[in-house]
């Protein structure tokens, strides 16, 4: 039997076990020997196991080739671009930082495509002196890549961010980043101003070789992507526009966030919608691609389903209370290292490390100690009775958006990070910060 990877629960007598890979959490956390919390840990294996599934499934498009790009902005610890490298993925950036990290770790600016709907000049005059493929996202950008082209005597390679304006993607409206209104891109049917002024300049100064769009995260319907492609692939004039070859389509599939609800759901009959696999996310888009040419590449970039259940979360309890009819846990776990739930009420699964079967469960409130009413990590979640101070919860599927949005609000130091290497030995991602490393910034005589 092959070998288990990630993050999973495994029965041991009366206890739930949770192991990362092969080694017990708990036996981690021992190891660590009274580890300061919260803090993180990474499963490497699960994480190549996302890529490579993608990879394989996207081998079903042949002959349009297929190729995966990794959004920076999910998660951007260094450690993750030697295996994205060594996997031949490309890299999406949304600022000149994650530009030069890319860059400095030896990704050829081919493979790396720079978006966004502000860019600052630095970061536009590094794309254009390295090569890298920049999104054009409305007029006024154009005309300032175009510009530094012009002062750089070097051509602007492009793609046109466009919103094809959907029906319905069906995520949060913080997430929705293709409607009609959004501050991303440029309208599907708006398109005729930077089509003239880039054949102004074609071949001396730019050179468009195609489309980009963004559905948002989260996506849960399949059929949203269809008719992203549908739209998109009329786009492509190569009579007008004769380098088009590129169809980047952005906006990640949603991953199963309450995959582990039902071990602690009181309500044993709730139903959670089911979440599209990699297999029919290509099935989908098998069809509309058929239009296109063979010689356009695809580049697909699902987001958070590459690196989100690749990572957890330990964090300990601090205390509980009752409020009203409300039984609240209070954790050291808060808003500045998982803000997700607070900024748009998603949902992350919260779990002992290790427990009893026979324990008894309540519903708590898990909240933080940061000091905002809306420092919450999960509401009504059934966890055991018996919790006390001192005790380790995990909190799931935080490798994206949880690290690289994190801050240090209420002067509190981000979190330390570990991995297992190949000999299961605890690897240091990242070191917990101290408070000299806040203050070290600041001038103060």
């Amino acid at each position: 039997m092959a070998a288990k990877y990630g993050f999973y629960y495994k029965k041991d007598g009366r206890d739930d076990r949770l192991f990362l890979d092969q080694t017990p959490v708990k036996q981690i956390i021992e190891r660590l020997s009274s580890p300061p919390t919260p803090f993180s840990l990474y499963s490497f294996n699960q994480f190549r196991h996302n890529i490579n599934s993608y990879q394989r499934a996207l081998n079903d498009l042949e002959p349009i080739r297929a190729r995966l790009s990794y959004s920076m902005k999910a998660n951007y610890n260094p450690h993750l671009l030697p295996i994205l490298k060594s996997s031949k993925v490309m890299l999406t950036t949304v600022s000149g930082g994650e530009m030069q990290l890319a860059l400095s770790n030896g990704f050829e600016p081919s493979t790396i495509i720079y978006n966004g709907n502000g860019k600052t000049d630095d970061s536009i005059e590094m794309a254009i002196n390295a090569g890298v493929l920049l999104n054009v996202d409305s007029l006024f950008d154009l005309e300032i890549i175009l510009q530094y082209a012009h002062q750089l005597k070097k051509i602007a390679n492009v793609l046109i961010r466009v919103n094809p304006i959907l029906s319905d993607s069906n995520v949060h409206e913080y997430n929705v980043t293709a409607s009609q209104t959004s501050k991303f891109g440029t309208n599907i049917d708006e398109l005729e101003p930077i089509y003239k002024l880039i054949e102004n300049e074609h071949d001396k100064w730019i050179r468009l070789f195609g489309f980009h769009c963004h559905l948002g995260s989260t996506i849960s319907n399949t059929q949203v992507i269809v008719e992203c492609i549908e739209k998109m692939v009329k786009l492509f004039d190569n009579k007008r526009f004769p380098h088009l070859r590129i169809l980047n389509i952005g906006g990640g599939l949603n991953i199963d966030y309450k995959r582990y609800a039902n071990r602690t759901a009181t309500n044993q009959d709730e139903k959670y919608p089911s979440i599209p696999t990699i297999e029919d996310y290509v099935h989908a888009i098998k069809e509309p691609l058929k239009s296109l040419p063979n010689t356009i590449e695809l580049i697909v970039e699902p987001g958070r389903s590459l690196i989100a259940n690749s990572c957890i979360l330990i964090t300990r309890v601090l205390g509980q209370k009752q409020t009203g009819s409300i039984r609240q846990l209070v954790v050291d776990a808060s808003m500045t290292e998982c803000i997700r739930p607070a900024l748009y009420q998603a949902y992350h699964h919260i779990d002992t490390v290790n427990s009893s079967t026979t324990d008894e469960r309540i519903p708590y409130d898990v909240v933080g100690p940061v000091c905002e009413s809306g420092d919450f990590l999960g509401k009504q979640r059934c966890l055991p009775k018996t919790l006390k101070r001192g005790d380790f919860l995990a909190i799931f599927d935080i490798g994206a958006y949880s690290s690289s949005m994190s801050s240090n609000y209420n002067m509190r130091p981000r979190p330390a990070e570990y991995t297992l290497d190949e000999q299961e030995q605890i690897k240091v991602l990242r070191r917990r910060e101290t408070n000299e490393d806040l203050l070290r910034t600041y001038c103060v005589e």
